[in-house]
């Protein structure tokens, strides 16, 4: 496992990333997106411990933290949903560029990041498939204006959430036509069972796999049922971008 850790300017501000390739130097890679207030290893080091079981099985990975996050440039209260949705986008591009299979895997904002990305125009035909944990479309957001936000510690602009409402995350899911993996937990203290139930139905329509993990929260997921988890998406990935 070859792990190299370095940032990358991106419209001039340094982005933290962590490029770990298969000893075989495979052309498959897994982009990872953080959630809000997250970044690079993702919830309880889920992004790490995924990370181990794809390069053992001939996916490289690339971690990063989003701009005003994690190790990047930036404070938090100038975080934007729509840069987020550039960075992601550049990473997308350039590893498609370089030859590689891309896919995306997003964790709760990171996964609707990962849901806009693919089905871009310039990308809806290169990504073949995106994991999407716990994603949140924040399409019932109401706020409007610049106001100061704080949660877990973090301040933070509302802006962000009504960048991520006008983005259309269900349009997306009906845009993209390449495959979509879904999982939820039955219990998220973040997204409503309605909104839940709405997402899968979206997913179901498309005749894609969904998981409910049972008695399970928005992330730090019990730790058998994230392995559990690990396995299937792993399966997926085989499948739709190469064993």
């Amino acid at each position: 496992m070859n792990s190299i850790v370095s940032f990358e300017a991106i419209k001039g501000k340094k982005v933290f990333q962590i490029l770990t390739e298969t000893e075989a130097f495979e052309k498959k890679i897994v982009i990872m997106s953080h959630g809000f207030r997250g970044s690079s290893i993702g919830p309880a080091r889920t992004f790490v411990d995924f990370e181990r079981l794809l390069v053992q099985n001939g996916f490289s990975t690339l971690r990063f933290d989003q701009l005003c996050g994690g190790n990047s440039e930036g404070n938090y209260e100038d975080s934007s949903f729509n840069e987020w949705i550039e960075t992601t986008t550049y990473f997308a591009k350039k590893y498609f560029y370089l030859g590689y299979k891309v896919a995306l895997l997003g964790q709760s904002m990171g996964a609707t990041t990962a849901m806009i990305v693919a089905a871009k125009d310039e990308l809806k035909d290169k990504v073949p498939c995106i994991l999407l944990w716990v994603p949140d479309p924040k399409s019932t957001y109401k706020n409007e204006g610049n106001e100061i936000g704080e949660e877990g510690g973090q301040k933070y602009k509302e802006a962000f959430w009504q960048e991520a409402r006008d983005a259309n995350f269900f349009q997306c899911v009906k845009d993209y036509q390449g495959k979509i993996h879904l999982v939820y937990g039955e219990n998220d203290k973040y997204i409503s069972e309605e909104l839940r139930n709405q997402v899968i139905e979206e997913v179901k329509k498309k005749n894609q796999p969904f998981m409910v993990l049972p008695g399970q929260d928005h992330s730090q997921w019990d730790f058998d049922i994230a392995q559990n988890v690990y396995q299937e998406e792993l399966a997926f990935l085989k499948k739709h971008i190469g064993s």
